[in-house]
């Protein structure tokens, strides 16, 4: 089995400073997925913003916000063993989630979302951050599972 056999990668959130400007992430689709993994990667903070995922029909559509699951990691990365571990999944609900500067900075969060979890007909998802902290340096990639596809979307030889 190859990763991008039952993966779709999308970069949803380029890798820069955000600060007071907010973010609205680029949309994709979950109409063949049965799930998706978001990975942010979250540098330096200052100030609190909000995380909402939200669904629509078409793309870029910010119609629904949906309730997800998040794991953090245990630790700062690059400064401690258990980095690389992640804390039990915490229920958010469609609201949203305060990403506090204390909890989030220099860490990396995975929110899971199942495709049965999404309103009917809403296809698309997208992430935004409120425009609240002053310093927001962040990154996100979504990593969609394509059990669905079939045949496999490279041959295996």
């Amino acid at each position: 089995m190859r990763f991008l056999d039952r993966f779709a990668v999308v970069p949803i959130i380029e890798a820069k400073d955000y600060g007071s400007a907010g973010i609205t992430s680029d949309s994709w689709m979950m109409g063949k997925g049965t799930s998706v993994s978001l990975i942010f990667s979250f540098g330096a903070i200052t100030g609190d913003s909000t995380l909402v995922i939200s669904s629509g029909l078409t793309l870029a559509a910010i119609t629904t916000g949906i309730a997800y699951r998040y794991r953090l990691a245990t630790a700062v990365f690059k400064t401690a063993a258990s980095a690389d571990l992640y804390d039990a999944a915490v229920a958010v609900p469609l609201t949203g989630l305060t990403l506090t500067a204390a909890t989030f900075k220099n860490r990396t969060m995975i929110v899971d979302i199942d495709a049965a979890e999404m309103p009917d007909a809403n296809v698309y998802l997208t992430a935004v951050v409120s425009a609240t902290a002053t310093i927001l340096l962040m990154s996100a990639v979504a990593v969609i599972s394509q059990d669905r596809y079939q045949p496999p979307l490279t041959n295996i030889v």
